[in-house]
């Protein structure tokens, strides 16, 4: 009898030391996934806000002083002129947000592209965001209303970046399985804000 209770003691505190042994692999292969997952947002962030941030300063860089440098301005897009090639002559560069239709293969609900357009041509993907804000100041740095009335697109001194980046597929659902779109998921992300970047047509 007592070699039957030792037997079903050690079974029960075995089980309970392979519940454990499990639930630490499964703690750390999770913790694994969402440090996986922040590092590539990071470096997606990091790729796309480089050409951003950089274009943005370049604004107006081979424009006539008395020329027209932005084009369009509203919350998610921009078109303005700077001589990209360095040839004399001034090019539209154009950043517009696309839609979650255009990201339909990616299980995340809410992630979408960034394009870049250069003289009309081709639309480039440049970025996945899921978010792409734009704010327009003027001089004495008052807010300009978006999207921004013709007359007073000469008034843009600097512009104010907010972009957020979330991994295209889900770390942890809390839903089992991960497949397809899953809206109660955990995706990696990562903020980025530029506030008060000046273009060069601010020097004029």
């Amino acid at each position: 009898m007592q070699s039957l209770m030792d037997l079903l003691g050690s079974m029960l505190f075995g089980g309970a030391m392979l519940s454990i042994i499990l639930s630490a692999n499964d703690i750390a292969s999770e913790n694994q996934s969402v440090y996986n997952g922040d590092l590539l947002v990071q470096e997606m962030l990091v790729q796309t806000a480089y050409l951003v941030e950089g274009e943005f300063r370049n604004m107006g860089v081979g424009v006539p002083d008395n020329g027209q440098i932005v084009l369009t301005a509203d919350t998610s897009t921009i078109r303005f002129l700077y001589d990209v090639d360095r040839n004399g002559t001034p090019d539209t560069v154009a950043y517009t947000m696309g839609t979650v239709a255009d990201m339909a293969g990616t299980q995340n609900p809410i992630d979408r592209p960034l394009f870049r357009r250069v003289n009309g041509g081709s639309a480039a993907r440049i970025g996945v965001v899921t978010t792409f804000h734009l704010r327009y100041l003027t001089r004495t740095g008052d807010v300009l209303a978006t999207p921004v009335a013709a007359n007073r697109l000469s008034e843009v001194h600097s512009v104010e970046i907010t972009m957020e980046v979330q991994n295209p597929y889900a770390v942890i659902s809390s839903g089992g399985a991960i497949e397809g779109s899953v809206d109660n998921a955990l995706y990696s992300n990562t903020l980025w804000q530029q506030t008060r970047l000046a273009s060069q047509n601010s020097r004029r």
